[in-house]
């Protein structure tokens, strides 16, 4: 079997070593941050508004939306469009234990809450729920729209005569901005139904793993769920989440706001991500807010971001009831995710019964010891319940999942793989695809934490992110990742081990296999170390096969694709495993050695033509011109005649692979299926800080009511078209820009000069990097 560790040699084994799973020190005791009310009061992050503060929080700096317990909810108000319809009762609220403070008043009961919203979205620990209600702060107070996204409003079902912002009321615009800003959180169901059941907003509660270490309660620190709706034909459901929206109980020491600059990284790269068809969150809307957010650089404008996904359920709400022995509710959990997200059947109780009728009760090493009289399991062990005791499957147990023998006397006995394990495979397989489409477009995350994984294999938390200049697999994005523990090339391990940690907390649902269902222990608050270590080493074949081939081996296959396609060596069926030793490696490896655009390098190699030549000697006329154009001027003068012929090493394999087939070897042809699938625009951090400077001028033109032609107001919408259409492709003809006709403003603000890259619709956005844009690095703050 192929490694993983030819793509990545240099830390991708330590994946399956142990790590340190003490507590972060800085986290260990929680009530360094609740330890009263007044403590976190005077410790809390200022911000500035422009409105009056409460009196009796005027010196912390509080707003009054957030802080007066007198602030009376926003009014329910009935849109059936823009927005999509929310879908009732919502099936996550509906099927998963809540924060019992916040449930107080809510659900069908009239009675309002005897807590103010305040006090509901104050920080604090949350047991024995996975969500609490939360409402979002009524921002909406000089708020207004700075981009729509009408290609997703679209795909979620919003009317086609409400898709274009040109087509709404005023009433309907202002509703918009009001649902988005936190002003009408309580959407009716259907025009004019004074009946239906409101919406109720809510923020996750979860744990996580961060940089490597458990760092306790996590969740939506300024993140709600505004409510769930169904597209009434094809069935697809979204959950629509407002980031930026304010304080909610898993806020800590922050403020629940969210800066106009990481917002916007974030609306463009979501949808960056899609047209790259890479699995992601989606991005609505953004608007602007007229909150001044105190951050390191000082006061800096607001903004929140309405993303939607099928589900935000992540790797740590599993994690923060495994570390809390809280059985109970992980149960519920995994039974909701298998069955209303995975759409998974409950085992069939007469195929395990035939199961266990053909190999017998899974026995755990000594039977008779360790099956009570009803079933139940004993087990005579101890298990160390600290988190660093956390098992790592080692080179022998990965050997086994792959066949090879076993000291267990009873490995022959196949392993039941019951609805839980399947779960955990589906997460398995998506997360692969998930990580495969970022190494095959140059994107690095910059923060893989356990509570930043989607247990549906999307790509969530747009923060300090960036897509490779010059490519470097140990490149790090994150300033603040001082180790490298998210690099480039770390990422498909650092996935593997973050998997690790996702079937840690599912082990004793897996292990129990076919008996899930009649182990009456797994469904008991208490804990029982002995059997838990029982059903623990039953599931660690499981799992290890799971990541052995359901994650390692679709990654690789996936990647070999990708890579396939991007080389312009045809689809799926004509994937040569040779070629990623004689091909690809070779040519990242030189790539890396050059320091060669990764982006620019397939769109340059589309270029090639073989020129009905046999061999690469015969078409070094071809090679220098190719290796020139990849080159700094200065490296093409210091190295030069060394890059032409170190680039031999792989051109020569694959100009072979080319003039072999009658399939390839058409210059023409093949250059335009790479140009289909390597992009011609990318969203490099530079062209990301540049959309943020303009944007965030032209809103301070805005907000100061200037009369001076702004060229930059419709410029989130231009680059949000880019992202969706990154291929510069025959789609890009001027009457396909994504804009109406009669908008005469816009499309001459798209109608740039030809750049060198002779791709006009993407105006200076394309091309050779800038010296001052190479390389940048972002941090968490947000």
């Amino acid at each position: 079997m192929l490694r993983l560790a030819t793509l990545l040699p240099r830390r991708l084994e330590s994946a399956f070593l142990p790590s340190p799973h003490t507590t972060n020190p800085l986290l260990a005791n929680s009530s360094l941050f609740f330890s009263s009310r007044t403590a976190f009061f005077t410790k809390r992050t200022c911000i500035v508004r422009k409105r009056a503060i409460h009196p009796t929080m005027s010196a912390c700096g509080f707003s009054s939306a957030s802080a007066s317990s007198a602030s009376p909810l926003p009014a329910a108000i009935s849109i059936p469009s823009p927005f999509p319809l929310p879908h009732y009762p919502s099936k996550f609220t509906s099927s998963l234990p809540c924060d019992e403070i916040s449930a107080l008043g809510h659900g069908d009961s009239k009675d309002e809450s005897p807590f103010p919203d305040s006090v509901l979205s104050t920080p604090r620990m949350v047991r024995n729920a996975v969500y609490s209600f939360v409402y979002p702060e009524n921002q909406s107070k000089g708020a207004f729209l700075l981009s729509w996204n009408k290609d997703m409003a679209e795909r979620m079902g919003v009317d086609t005569a409400k898709l274009e912002r040109s087509q709404w009321s005023d009433e309907e615009y202002e509703n918009v901005v009001k649902v988005l800003t936190g002003g009408a959180t309580r959407v009716a169901a259907t025009e004019g139904d004074t009946n239906a059941r409101l919406a109720e907003p809510w923020a996750l509660c979860y744990g996580g793993h961060q940089f490597g270490f458990y760092a306790g309660q996590l969740g939506d620190g300024r993140a709600i769920s505004l409510y769930e709706t169904i597209h009434p034909k094809t069935g697809e459901a979204w959950e629509l989440q407002l980031k930026g929206a304010g304080k909610t109980p898993y806020s800590r020491f922050a403020d629940g706001y969210a800066v106009l600059r990481s917002s916007i990284r974030e609306y463009l790269c979501a949808e960056a991500m899609a047209g790259l068809k890479v699995p992601t969150s989606r991005s609505l809307a953004i608007a602007s807010t007229n909150t001044t957010v105190l951050r390191e650089e000082g006061g800096e404008p607001g903004a929140i971001v309405c993303r939607v996904a099928p589900s935000w359920v992540r790797f740590g709400n599993f994690e923060i009831f495994h570390y809390r022995k809280d059985r109970v509710n992980l149960r519920k959990l995994a039974e909701y995710v298998s069955q209303q997200v995975f759409n998974l059947p409950k085992d069939d109780p007469h195929e395990m019964e035939a199961f266990t009728e053909k190999f017998g009760h899974k026995e755990f090493h000594n039977p008779a010891d360790l099956t009570s009289a009803n079933g139940d399991l004993k087990g005579k062990g101890k298990a160390d319940e600290t988190p660093s005791s956390q098992p790592t499957p080692t080179a022998a147990t990965e050997g086994a999942a792959q066949g090879a023998p076993t000291a267990d006397p009873v490995a022959h006995r196949p392993a039941y793989r019951n609805r839980f394990a399947k779960m955990y495979e589906q997460i398995a397989i998506r997360t692969a695809l998930m990580v495969s489409g970022w190494q095959s477009t140059g994107f690095c995350h910059g923060v893989i934490n356990t509570d930043n994984m989607s247990i549906l294999g999307l790509t969530i938390d747009y923060g300090p992110y960036a897509f490779l200049d010059k490519y470097d697999p140990e490149w790090i994005c994150n300033h603040s990742d001082a180790e490298g523990r998210y690099a480039f090339q770390q990422q498909p391990g650092i996935c593997l081990w973050n998997l690790g940690r996702l079937a840690l907390t599912l082990e004793n649902l897996i292990g129990a296999q076919e008996r899930v269902d009649d182990l009456e222990w797994l469904e008991q608050h208490e804990s029982d170390p002995e059997k838990e270590k029982q059903l623990k080493d039953a599931a660690q074949d499981i799992v290890v096969d799971i990541l052995n081939k359901s994650f390692r081996e679709t990654f690789l296959k996936d990647y070999r694709e990708r890579m396939n396609a991007k080389l312009g060596l045809g689809g799926p069926e004509h994937v040569r495993k040779e070629d990623l030793a004689k091909i690809l490696i070779p040519a990242l490896s030189w790539m890396d050695d050059y320091e060669v655009d990764f982006h620019q390098f397939f769109r340059e190699l589309a270029g090639y033509k073989i020129q009905n030549t046999l061999s690469v000697e015969n078409n070094l006329e071809q090679v220098e011109a190719f290796v020139k154009k990849l080159l700094s001027s200065t490296l093409w003068q210091a190295r030069g005649s060394a890059a032409i012929e170190e680039s031999k090493v792989w051109l020569a394999a694959y100009h072979s692979r080319l003039v072999e087939s009658d399939a390839l070897k058409d210059d023409e042809e093949r250059q335009a299926r790479m140009n289909k699938v390597n992009p011609a625009f990318v969203l490099r951090n530079w062209v990301a800080q540049r959309v943020i400077e303009r944007v965030t001028e032209s809103v301070r033109k805005t907000r100061e009511g200037s009369q001076e032609e702004d060229p930059d107001k419709n410029l989130l919408d231009r680059v949000l078209w880019m992202c969706q259409h990154p291929f510069g492709d025959e789609t890009l003809a001027s009457s396909d820009t994504g804009l109406k006709k009669d908008d005469t403003a816009t499309e001459d603000a798209c109608k740039i000069t030809r750049n060198d890259a002779g791709l006009e619709a993407y105006g200076e956005f394309v091309g050779p990097v800038p010296d001052w844009g190479q390389g940048i690095q972002c941090s968490c703050s947000s």
